[in-house]
């Protein structure tokens, strides 16, 4: 249970902490480095990034744990 309670304050806390950076570093100067993605509205961007970062470390931990419980399986 401790194990899923930190699973999850985990992902919850890095999917906006990676948003955070991408948006901060990637649209911070005049010539950003993310180019088109920055034009559009920076709150629309940083939620996008923030549910991306969200799906990808779910689906990240979901792998992990089937990959486990079919090692341990056998």
């Amino acid at each position: 249970m401790l194990r899923a309670l930190i699973y999850g304050l985990t992902i919850l806390h890095l999917g906006p902490g990676f948003a955070f950076a991408v948006v901060a570093f990637g649209c911070d100067s005049l010539d950003p480095a993310l180019g088109a993605v920055c034009q559009q509205d920076t709150f629309a961007l940083f939620i996008q990034l923030t549910l991306a970062a969200w799906a990808v470390m779910v689906t990240v931990l979901l792998l992990k744990i089937f990959i486990t419980k079919w090692i341990n399986k056998k």
